[in-house]
């Protein structure tokens, strides 16, 4: 088999080389240690602040931190440790303004993000205020307002530490929930791809396998979208936690819509109720952003809208699952999403009672695991009816094959020909492509004189000697009876030489039943016969094949007489 990689040997050397070479550097790279980065993860621990109300630190707050008693600004009260210019204090919570003083001289002002006019509190989760090393064991006076949010806002947490440690420990923790949404996302995509695969190979082209497919593809996009953006630590990375957490909200509001379309998919009973519920998604999406780019209501106090619509989705899910007299009608891929939706709902319901009531646990990662249930058995399904899909085109490929192929010859047949005509004459050809007729002879005696397997085994053995002949040629095919025909592009003089090879692999030809084989051809081109048609030209090489046959037996007889007149 030619190979189509490499030019020469020179280029196939030059790349395994390159190969070889790129694996070194590899190899040495994790050879080399490096002590800056060694120090870089050795960062010094977080230390626990504590706060007082008064001046004097005697009325110690205990966190979490609610200022249930006014809505108006509170003021706390710390004294610090030995601090080094690099060291922040890190405040975990929904404040509003906060304001840092030292000795009565404000050195530190949070402002609320805003653009346009706008302003949002999305990603305001975290404040890191700067310190300085002449800042030791000196007394520190914060102000702080929280946030008016449906689900409280309160602070949870205030430690001394630097912006490496924060990034070192958060990111070490928020890595595995990253690796699962990266292997969702890769599981996700591959799922699509085997899904619209199946789905372009199906013979009947189902739009609800597409549907699937896409729905699925998008509930995870959001799912992972939301997971990557609900760690704290992403906006201190790049610099914008506004921007990551808008992101988040636009995720989160985004997932109802989607999965109640994925369910619009796999249900037909109950198609028109979870058609209405996911208007109603896209129209709480859409709400939303108009309210938020009018300043009418931050993201943060509406997000309870969109935790009501995942409510009634569960419940929806919930609904179709139980509905046992429904799902007995689906198809066994339709029954495998509708269990796996009933899971997910389920995660879903448990994450969302932790999340309302605010309690210390993972509740992304619940969701993560019940969405991977359902995932898993969409990507079941979806690999099933690929490998399904592939058989079926399979076959379909081997017939269209053996509808242009002749049975006994395994060459092509007529309808190949015309179907090559067609192509040729659509898309011209020069003067160098031939077109030869061949008729094997003598194949009536054959069939008379040893029986027709004898005859069969003339035809076959024809085949073998063109194919080997010239097994670079446009078409080789079996027109009927004992004629065949083929198109080659090749010179006058090469195409000569490869013909007489041809009659020589013919003569010599060994069979069962046969021991040789004589036949006569004729060749036309457009250097013989210029503006002819491919019609034409094959009418031409059949004349010529005629000539050639008709000498043949007239020469063939004219021997005979001689031999007779010899004995």
């Amino acid at each position: 088999m030619k190979s189509y990689l490499f030019k020469n040997r020179f280029d196939k050397i030059s790349f395994f080389v390159t190969l070889i070479v790129i694996f070194l550097y590899f190899s040495l790279s994790f050879l080399f240690k490096s002590k800056d980065t060694a120090r870089l993860r050795n960062v010094p621990p977080a230390v626990p602040l504590q706060f007082y109300f008064d001046e004097e630190l005697t009325q110690p707050v205990q966190f979490p931190f609610n200022n249930n008693r006014s809505a108006d600004i509170f003021t706390v009260y710390t004294l610090l440790p030995n601090v080094m210019d690099n060291s922040v204090i890190e405040l975990q919570g929904k404040y509003h303004i906060l304001t840092a003083a030292l000795n009565a001289n404000v050195f530190f002002v949070s402002e609320i993000p805003s653009f346009a006019g706008i302003k949002t509190y999305a990603g305001r989760n975290l404040c890191f205020i700067p310190l300085r090393h002449f800042f030791s064991n000196k007394v520190i006076t914060l102000n702080i307002s929280l946030q008016k949010n449906p689900y409280g806002a309160s602070i949870s947490d205030v430690k001394l530490t630097t912006m490496a440690t924060y990034i070192n420990t958060n990111v070490s923790q928020c890595f595995p929930s990253y690796l699962l949404a990266a292997l969702l996302f890769l599981c996700s995509l591959f799922s699509l791809n085997a899904f619209l695969c199946s789905y372009l190979y199906q013979k009947k082209r189902m739009a609800v396998d597409f549907a699937i497919s896409v729905e699925t593809f998008l509930v995870s996009l959001s799912i992972v979208m939301w997971i990557v953006t609900n760690y704290d630590v992403l906006g201190v990375v790049v610099g914008n936690p506004t921007a990551v957490g808008i992101v988040n909200y636009l995720s989160f509001t985004s997932m109802p819509i989607f999965f109640t379309s994925f369910l619009c998919s796999i249900n037909n009973k109950h198609q028109k109720t979870l058609r209405g519920l996911q208007i109603i998604a896209e129209a709480n999406f859409i709400l939303q952003f108009v309210v938020f780019v009018a300043g009418l209501f931050d993201l943060t106090q509406m997000l309870f809208l969109t935790h009501l619509i995942d409510l009634f989705a569960v419940i929806m899910t919930l609904g179709v699952m139980f509905d046992f007299a429904s799902i007995k009608k689906y198809s066994l891929e339709q029954k495998f999403l509708c269990v796996g939706s009933a899971v997910f709902a389920l995660f879903a319901v448990v994450s969302m009672i932790l999340f309302v009531f605010g309690t210390d646990m993972n509740y992304m990662l619940l969701i993560t695991m019940g969405f991977f249930i359902l995932f898993g058995m969409h990507m079941v399904t979806s690999f099933l009816k690929l490998s399904i899909s592939l058989q079926e085109h399979a076959k379909l490929l081997e017939s269209e094959r053996n509808s242009y192929r002749d049975q006994l010859t395994n060459l092509g047949n007529r309808r190949l020909y015309y179907r090559m005509v067609a192509k040729l004459e659509a898309m011209g050809f020069d003067d160098e492509m031939n077109f030869i007729m061949i008729d094997v002879n003598g194949l009536k005696v054959t069939n008379d004189t040893y029986g027709h397997d004898a005859g069969d085994e003339l035809l076959v053995g024809t085949a073998v000697c063109m194919t080997e002949s010239f097994p670079d040629a446009e078409l080789l095919c079996r027109m009927g009876g004992d004629e065949f025909f083929i198109i080659i592009k090749e010179k006058e003089i090469v195409l000569e030489k490869r013909l007489k090879r041809f009659l020589s692999y013919a003569e010599n030809w060994n069979g069962k039943h046969i021991k040789s084989i004589s036949m006569s051809y004729g060749i036309a081109n457009h250097k013989k016969f210029p503006g002819f048609t491919i019609a034409e030209l094959e009418k031409a090489a059949d004349e010529e094949m005629y000539k050639f046959k008709t000498d043949y037996y007239k020469n063939k007889h004219e021997l005979e007489e001689v031999l007779q007149g010899r004995r």
